[in-house]
């Protein structure tokens, strides 16, 4: 059985599109205010996404998602 060749784990791979859109407006440094006000959302969600997002990429601060995201291929599907 030939082993099939494993595809590169990238951000996108991992997050939903929202979450790669809330990720691009963290990673440049934006407050989750300013992302919810932004993509239209609440406060609250911006800060659950952030959440997801930090848990999922397994980084603390958004030094650490800008370095993953730069790391993984950013969140090009």
């Amino acid at each position: 059985m030939p082993n099939s060749p494993e595809l590169p784990i990238t951000a996108a791979r991992l997050l939903t599109p929202r979450e790669c859109e809330v990720a691009s407006y963290l990673a440049t440094g934006r407050p989750n205010k300013v992302v919810a006000i932004e993509l239209g959302i609440s406060l609250r969600t911006a800060e659950a996404h952030r959440a997801r997002i930090f848990r999922k990429l397994g980084v603390r601060n958004t030094v650490e998602l800008a370095c993953s995201l730069c790391r993984h291929g950013g969140c090009r599907r």
